[in-house]
């Protein structure tokens, strides 16, 4: 799977998104079938929502932490801090629960951003503010990081 597209969706009184028909696609009905893992994300003030196939990798990489080394313990903690599951209803909305909404401070519009295996959910004005920051930046981040991706590649 993979999501290329970002999307500006509203989200309804009772606090369900619409699944754009591209990114359905995109995700394929099996993989919709499958529902979706929402979490905190762990670098910004948004969500990041995993396919259920996207979601087993990652619990795999966690779960092979070691819960008696207190660092490791706390980051497991953190990690599935308010973790929820979520499935697709007959018209292809997922309901994002109320507490996630809450802490990601969105209210009317979302933006769904491709992240990898995932999507970030944003508060359409803090994702706007978010591109924002770091636009001052943005070419010297993309030479660093992207010079350095074709270094490893060369190796």
């Amino acid at each position: 799977m993979q999501i290329l597209e970002t999307y500006d969706i509203k989200i309804d009184a009772k606090g369900r998104v619409a699944l754009p028909v591209g990114l359905k696609k995109s995700i394929g009905e099996i993989e919709l079938q499958g529902g979706f893992f929402i979490r905190r994300s762990m670098c910004e003030d948004c969500l990041e929502m995993y396919t259920a196939q996207s979601w087993s990798a990652e619990l795999e990489k966690v779960q092979s932490l070691n819960p008696y080394v207190r660092e490791q313990r706390s980051f497991i903690r953190r990690f599935m801090a308010g973790v929820r599951f979520v499935e697709v209803d007959a018209v292809g909305r997922v309901n994002i629960p109320s507490e996630l909404t809450a802490w990601a401070k969105i209210e009317r519009e979302v933006v769904l951003s491709p992240v990898g295996s995932m999507f970030e959910v944003w508060a359409k004005d803090r994702y706007e503010e978010a591109l924002l920051k770091d636009e001052a930046n943005y070419a010297e981040m993309a030479e660093r990081i992207m010079s350095e991706k074709d270094k490893n590649t060369n190796e």
